[in-house]
């Protein structure tokens, strides 16, 4: 995704990031974000990691998706998010076993 490499406020990485996770999510199941793209949105020296996390999680699913976030320690952050299926969260936006 690193096109947006200039200045600009938290909503516009927003939207560019939704926009790129949904046009990955149209051609395939899942897309992954690394630690360079989530820190233009959610910065990780400026933000609490709960604080983060929970932002990540809230931006997902505002967008019907799920984020399932691996901190790989020295690699970064990363987040794989997956389009939700109807009736498939849980609590704080976990995926649940279909019944």
């Amino acid at each position: 995704m690193n096109e947006s490499k200039g200045t600009g406020d938290d909503s516009s990485f927003l939207k560019t990031l939704a926009k790129h996770i949904a046009a990955q999510l149209e051609e395939r199941a899942f897309c992954v974000v690394f630690e360079a793209d989530l820190d233009r949105c959610w910065p990780s020296n400026d933000m609490e990691p709960t604080t983060r996390l929970r932002e990540i999680h809230r931006f997902a699913g505002a967008h019907g998706w799920s984020a399932a976030i691996v901190d790989t320690g020295l690699f970064g952050t990363r987040v794989i998010f997956q389009r939700l299926e109807p009736d498939a969260i849980g609590y704080e936006g976990s995926l649940v076993a279909p019944r």
